[in-house]
């Protein structure tokens, strides 16, 4: 077995930091209404590769998922790498949303595993978002 490059193992760490900041960065902000019959606090799982996403357990389609493999194709795509090159693509969110009615907004940690030929690395990134959808029903005017 051919020992990996340090290009290759830069390249399958980048994969991993650059998910883990995706995953909480803009992109959050649209899981309002995918949390809004959730708990306070909970973990969102994406396996990137499949899209398939867990939100405390409950299967459910979030656009996130489709954002996070769509990033991974392109940057395959834009590497040279083979598809078969990635073996796992793993995104869990931590989040705790915020009970402020000002700020509807959620924290969020991620944490990003990519499991490659040349080995598994782990990304992390701390953010807090907004969340849109399904939580300014109490921004009505009061007149």
């Amino acid at each position: 077995m051919k020992r990996a490059t340090r290009r290759e193992r830069g390249v399958a760490q980048n994969f991993a930091n650059q998910l883990a900041q995706m995953a909480v960065g803009m992109e959050a902000m649209f899981l309002g209404s995918a949390l809004k019959k959730e708990p306070l606090e909970g973990l969102i799982e994406i396996d990137v590769l499949s899209m398939r996403s867990l939100v405390n357990g409950h299967p459910i389609s979030l656009a996130l998922s489709g954002y996070l493999h769509k990033w991974v194709i392109g940057e395959l795509a834009r590497k040279s790498l083979d598809r078969s090159w990635l073996m796992v693509v793993r995104v869990k969110i931590r989040y705790s949303r915020k009970t402020d009615r000002v700020d509807n907004g959620a924290y969020f940690n991620a944490t990003a595993v990519v499991r490659s030929g040349v080995g598994v690395m782990e990304g992390a990134f701390s953010n807090s978002q907004p969340l849109v959808g399904g939580f300014r029903r109490w921004l009505r005017a009061p007149f």
